[in-house]
């Protein structure tokens, strides 16, 4: 898959954070004791992902990247979304259609 368009700069992405977490939290107690501290659990690629707002620390009050283009910028800022299943995040956290970009087959 390719992804296509360009970044529309709703900064979405930069105010969340996606980690990987033990499986053993989507035990419905413990899923519920996380999510009644604001974490929402994500079951992807085999994997349970915590979903956790948090602004990036170099998000501007214009939702502008303060490291643009910049060697501090990470690698994972400019390749999110990677798959379709970033944009459906993205989008889920938004509450609403956000992520300007999309995926298309290179076949």
């Amino acid at each position: 898959m390719q992804r296509l368009g360009e970044c529309n700069g709703c900064a979405a992405c930069c105010k969340f954070l996606l980690l990987q977490v033990n499986p053993a939290y989507m035990e419905p107690d413990r899923r519920k004791w996380i999510e009644l501290h604001g974490i929402r659990l994500h079951e992807r690629d085999g994997g349970i992902w915590a979903v956790i707002n948090a602004a990036c620390s170099q998000l501007t009050d214009d939702n502008k990247c303060g490291i643009f283009g910049q060697p501090e910028r990470p690698q994972t800022c400019a390749d999110f979304p990677s798959v379709q299943e970033d944009i459906d995040l993205i989008d889920e956290w938004a509450g609403e259609k956000v992520c300007s970009y999309s995926f298309a087959s290179t076949q």
